[in-house]
C-alpha cells in the first residue's frame, strides 16, 4: 500500500509540473525578461497571459510598452489602449502611448498622451523633448520653442534639445538666432553629434542665402554620416537651385532611399524630373501629395503640385495623340 501511495505521489508531481502556469506567473516571467532586455521573450510571456485572460490589463500595458521597444507601434497602441480602463492615470501607459502615436505621425494623440503623463509626473525631460518635437511637427512653433528653451536652460548640454531650438527658430524665420544656438552648442557637443549640428547649420546658411557655406556644412555632415538624409536633402536642394542637376538628383534620390517618407524630397524630385522624365516626375508628385495631405508644413504646395501634375498629364496625352 505504501509503495502504491509513493508511486501515486510521484506521478501526481510529474503531472502537475506539466500544467500551464497561471497567468500571473506569465506576467512575472515577462517582467523579468523585460528587465533583462529580452523583448521578444517578454512579449511571448505577456501574450500567454492575455490568452489566459484578455482583460489582464497589466499584461496588456506591459506588452504595449515592449512593442514600442521593438518598433511595432500599431500593436503597441492596440495593447496600451486596452490597458487604459485600469491604467488611464499611469505615467508609463501614457508616455509609451505618446511614443507610439508619435512614431506613426499621429502628433495630436501623441501630444495628448505626453501632456497626460506630465500631469502625473511633471517636468520629465524624457517627455518634454518629444512633446516639443510633436508641437514642431504640427507647426505649433511658439509652443515648441517655449518648451525646448525651458529644457535648454536646465540642461544646456543636451544636444537634441539644442537642435530642436535651432530648427524651431529657423521655421520662425529667425536664422541668425538659430545660428547662435548652434554655435554655442557646438562648443560642448560630443563627436557623435557633430554631423547633426552641421546639417542644421547647412539649413541655416541656406536660409541666409549663403549657399557656399551651406554646401560646406552639408558635406561636413556627410563626411561623418554618409547616410544622413537631412544633409543629403539639403545638399541636393542647394545644387538644384544652382543648376547642378545631375549631382542634385543623386543626392535627392539617396535621401529618399534612406527615408522614403521625406516629403520634400519627393516634391523636389518631381520638379527636377519634369522635363527629363515626366513619368518619374508624376510618380514623385503622387507620393508627395499622399504624404503632404497629412503634413501641414506642405499644405500650401498641394495645389501647386496638382497643377503641375495636370500639366504633365496633358503634355503626355498630347504627345500620345501625335503618335
Amino acid at each position: 500500500m505504501l509503495c502504491r501511495l509513493l508511486v501515486f505521489v510521484v506521478n501526481f508531481c510529474l503531472l502537475t509540473s506539466c500544467i500551464t502556469p497561471e497567468k500571473s506567473n506569465y506576467v512575472a516571467e515577462g517582467n523579468q525578461y523585460a528587465k533583462d532586455g529580452l523583448w521578444r521573450e517578454a512579449s511571448e510571456s505577456y501574450k500567454k497571459a492575455i490568452v489566459a485572460n484578455s482583460n489582464n490589463y497589466t499584461a496588456n500595458r506591459n506588452l504595449g510598452m515592449v512593442m514600442v521597444k521593438i518598433g511595432d507601434y500599431k500593436n503597441a497602441i492596440k495593447y496600451l489602449e486596452k490597458s487604459l480602463p485600469k491604467f488611464e492615470n499611469d505615467f508609463d501607459a501614457n508616455f509609451y502611448l505618446g511614443e507610439a502615436y508619435r512614431a506613426i505621425d499621429n502628433y495630436a494623440e501623441a501630444i495628448f498622451r505626453y501632456k497626460k503623463s506630465l500631469q502625473i509626473k511633471p517636468n520629465q525631460i524624457k517627455v518634454l523633448k518629444p512633446l516639443a518635437w510633436s508641437y514642431f511637427k504640427i507647426r505649433y512653433y511658439s509652443e515648441a520653442l517655449n518648451i525646448s528653451k525651458s529644457i535648454l536652460k536646465s540642461s544646456p548640454d543636451d544636444d537634441q534639445i539644442a537642435i530642436i531650438v535651432a530648427r524651431t527658430l529657423l521655421k520662425l524665420k529667425r536664422p541668425r538666432e538659430a545660428l547662435s544656438v548652434v554655435k554655442n552648442a557646438k562648443q560642448k557637443i560630443n563627436r557623435g553629434s557633430r554631423p547633426f549640428f552641421a546639417s542644421v547649420e547647412g539649413d541655416i546658411y541656406h536660409e541666409l542665402r549663403n549657399n557656399e557655406q551651406a554646401i560646406r556644412s552639408y558635406k561636413l555632415a556627410l563626411k561623418d554620416q554618409p547616410l544622413l538624409a537631412g544633409a543629403l536633402l539639403g545638399l541636393g536642394k542647394v545644387m538644384l537651385e544652382q543648376g547642378q542637376q545631375k549631382p542634385a538628383l543623386a543626392y535627392l534620390e539617396r535621401a529618399i532611399r534612406i527615408r522614403p517618407r521625406l516629403t520634400e524630397g519627393h516634391y523636389l524630385l518631381g520638379k527636377a524630373f519634369e522635363r527629363s522624365d515626366p513619368q518619374k516626375s508624376l510618380k514623385h508628385y503622387q507620393i508627395f501629395r499622399k504624404q503632404a495631405s497629412a503634413d501641414p508644413e506642405f499644405i500650401t504646395l498641394i495645389a501647386e503640385v496638382k497643377n503641375r501634375m495636370e500639366a504633365l498629364s496633358a503634355s503626355a496625352s498630347a504627345l500620345s495623340s501625335k503618335k
